[in-house]
């Protein structure tokens, strides 16, 4: 009996502590959405603001990227003034929506729309992710 209760305190507690701590680790190393403080409203009209002439995949990506920045600062679109077809702002919720568990970018902060603006100076200490559309994707290094 004593041998039992020395193997549960010695090997399978330490286990099971282990295999939770590698779950938790595991869980926390995952794409983390960090977007719970943007709301939904805010969000659809950033992404309209920005990429609303991008087409939906061009949605997306921008949808992606403002998840993983986890905020909008910075993003200028979320200003803009449009009057857009409901078609188009069906576009933008439903990217917003797919974005909670799709990242097209590759983990991008940031996006600029290169053919009309060219590389933007704050981009040469990031890495290129991917270029849909217009725009060009970027992270941290």
């Amino acid at each position: 009996m004593d041998e039992i209760k020395n193997m549960i305190r010695w090997y399978i507690i330490p286990s099971i502590i282990i295999s939770l701590i590698l779950l938790l680790s595991l869980f926390c190393c995952c794409r983390v959405v960090h977007a719970e403080t943007i709301s939904d409203d805010l969000a659809i009209k950033a992404i309209m603001g920005e990429a609303r002439g991008e087409g939906y995949k061009g949605m997306l990506a921008v949808a992606c990227a403002i998840r993983n920045r986890g905020t909008l600062k910075g993003v200028y679109g979320v200003n803009a003034k449009f009057t857009e077809k409901e078609y188009v702002w069906d576009m933008a919720k439903r990217a917003w929506a797919e974005s909670e568990f799709k990242d097209i970018t590759d983990g991008a902060t940031s996006w600029e729309n290169i053919e009309a603006f060219g590389e933007p100076y704050w981009a040469k200490d990031m890495i290129k992710t991917v270029k849909i559309g217009h725009h060009q994707f970027y992270k941290s290094k």
